[in-house]
């Protein structure tokens, strides 16, 4: 079985248009790990606990996990503005980006990403830009190359 690849990341940072375009190019990734990953990036949950959660989930998992981040505000902003429905959830997209850098930031200085968990920062990045950067995470981590 290969390994099962997820795009993370706050609402309107491109999970969906580049896994969208991924899957058409043959390769099987999922946006987003409601399970595990979104079930517990929430402000609630204490950084501690969040990545000894994810720690866990990576461990035990043949998973790659991207957090893709977008650092342009501005950009962030206007993705969701033009969302047609904004959720809760989408309001708070600049904050959740902050948070899974940070949280990615926290178990990468602590070894706790078991060369599973990626950070790819799509800032202010042509969509095209930003599908070479996922697929070359990807193809780095793999001996099937795209």
């Amino acid at each position: 079985m290969s390994r099962k690849i997820i795009l993370e990341g706050t609402d309107g940072v491109g999970k969906t248009s580049l896994a969208t375009c991924l899957r058409k190019e043959g390769i099987e990734v999922s946006d987003r790990s409601k399970d595990v990953i979104s079930k517990h990036m929430l402000f609630h949950v204490d950084m501690a606990t969040r990545a000894a959660i994810y720690e866990t989930y990576l461990r035990d998992n043949d998973v790659l996990v991207i957090f893709m981040i977008n650092h342009n505000k501005e950009e962030i902003t206007r993705r969701i503005q033009a969302r047609e429905r904004i959720s809760e959830f989408d309001k708070q997209a600049n904050e959740y980006n902050v948070l899974y850098h940070e949280t990615y930031l926290y178990m990468a200085t602590r070894g706790m990403t078991h060369g599973k968990l990626l950070s790819a920062d799509c800032t202010d990045l042509t969509f095209d830009e930003q599908l070479r950067l996922i697929k070359g995470l990807i193809s780095a981590t793999r001996e099937d190359k795209y």
